[in-house]
């Protein structure tokens, strides 16, 4: 296969000059930074995404690269591999251009063990935006870190030879690898999986039961509890086109699942077992349940009756309240700092995208009747948070023009619909952006 240019290939280029031995953060930063300061003209017009280099600098939080896209037209990259896998073509190419980068860090992190010692130490940061120059605002932009580097070298087994064609793959059977384990579903009138996230390779898991169902399945250091879910877990993977794959990135990772065990009575106390991912291959290999599926098995062990329907089964008929009760604690408890990022994995979108976004303001502004027998024009840039919910708040005038331009801005910006929130890690986020709005006279 001809290889593909993007414009992220400049990340291999800024690096594999950079040799760190034994330097201090100062030292390692001083060094890049005389290192760009030299590569100012490396950037050319990219022919497979249709971006120009703009500008590379860096300062206390990293490595900053910024591309222009002058269009707002995305083509599939890779459609044989990430077909299906996407809700639009931009979230497709916004994940190819994020492995696309990190392959080449990679890539550079097993010929060079010290630069990924000076990730891990002076935890640089490489962020790319890739820029709508029209708007100044980002189509989208891909962060890099240490702890992307190194999952990225343990599913690919240190393979300096493994082409990105091979290692997108291998991410996408990762990413569906971490879906699958969030979601599993237990298929039984007393028993739910009311919330779970893989953080740091350990999946956590609540698991809800009633008071009746509770001493069953917590009963020999809660075997039903965790049968349960390594079989339901098990018949999600096998679900799958691509099982072997599955199986062969959760031996490589070796995750480790803790349920807890709660009783939505309150009447016992809540208690945690833990799987090993040995325990899932085993199953895998040989069912643990003497071939029953999950559904039958529960049943089997603690009587009641086995839900037909994932999103309208008894349990949620039953304790659907309680259960929507625990995820928002469960979310509020996550993120209880309510940071707002800058820099996120996946920028928010306008519904509809960059092209709806301009018809919005072009429809929504009116033109300040003064302003305009005054004639006065110019360009007004709001700034405003974007909630992991995707409600428009905190909305600032970040450049102001005239304080009637600035009001009617500042208006139609805050009645703008919720938007698709921007999402950091797989984790919905809140996040800052910026949206220029232009008064031009009619002619």
């Amino acid at each position: 296969m001809k290889p593909v240019k993007y414009a992220l290939l400049m990340i291999a280029l800024l690096l594999s000059p950079i040799k760190l031995m034994s330097m201090t953060e100062d030292e390692a930063r001083d060094y890049i930074k005389e290192f760009i300061s030299k590569q100012q003209d490396f950037g050319k017009y990219d022919e497979t995404l249709k971006l120009t280099f703009a500008n590379i600098n860096i300062d206390d939080n990293g490595v900053k690269v910024i591309f222009n896209k002058e269009d707002d037209v995305f083509n599939p990259l890779f459609p044989e591999l990430t077909e299906g896998k996407f809700k639009t073509v931009a979230q497709e190419n916004r994940y190819v251009n994020h492995q696309f980068g990190l392959y080449f860090l990679m890539r550079e992190a097993i010929k060079n063990p010290k630069f990924l010692d000076a990730l891990k130490d002076s935890n640089i940061s490489w962020d790319v935006f890739v820029m709508n120059p029209r708007q100044n605002v980002p189509y989208y932009t891909t962060s890099f870190g240490y702890r992307d580097v190194a999952n990225a070298m343990l599913i690919n087994n240190n393979d300096e030879n493994t082409d990105f064609k091979t290692f997108l793959s291998i991410s996408l059977v990762d990413r569906a690898l971490k879906s699958l384990m969030e979601q599993v579903y237990i298929p039984h009138d007393s028993i739910g999986i009311s919330y779970a996230r893989l953080s740091q390779n350990v999946l956590k898991c609540t698991m809800l039961t009633t008071s009746d169902s509770y001493p069953k399945i917590t009963a020999t250091n809660g075997m039903v509890a965790r049968n349960e879910w390594i079989e339901a877990f098990v018949e999600g993977c096998m679900a799958k086109n691509y099982y072997k794959q599955l199986l062969s990135v959760l031996k490589t990772k070796q995750p480790t699942v803790q349920i807890h065990v709660e009783d939505i009575h309150k009447k016992y106390d809540p208690v945690t077992y833990t799987i090993s991912t040995y325990e899932i291959l085993a199953a895998a290999q040989q069912s643990t349940t003497g071939g029953l599926s999950a559904a039958d098995y529960i049943v089997q062990q603690i009587g009641g009756t086995k839900q037909k329907d994932k999103d309208l089964g008894l349990f949620m008929q039953k304790y659907g309240d309680v259960v929507t009760q625990m995820k928002r604690i469960a979310e509020i408890n996550a993120d209880k700092s309510r940071r707002v990022y800058e820099v996120v994995d996946e920028m928010p979108e306008f519904p509809g995208g960059t092209l709806a976004l301009t018809n919005y303001l072009t429809n929504q502004v009116n033109y300040p009747t003064v302003a305009l027998q005054n004639k006065i024009q110019g360009r007004v840039i709001c700034e405003f948070v974007i909630t992991n919910e995707g409600k428009v708040t905190n909305v600032k005038i970040a450049e102001p023009t005239n304080p009637l331009l600035d009001a009617e801005a500042k208006r139609v910006i805050t009645s703008m619909p919720n938007w698709i929130p921007g999402r950091n890690r797989g984790e919905r986020v809140n996040t800052k952006y910026s949206v220029p709005v232009t008064f031009t006279l009619p002619n």
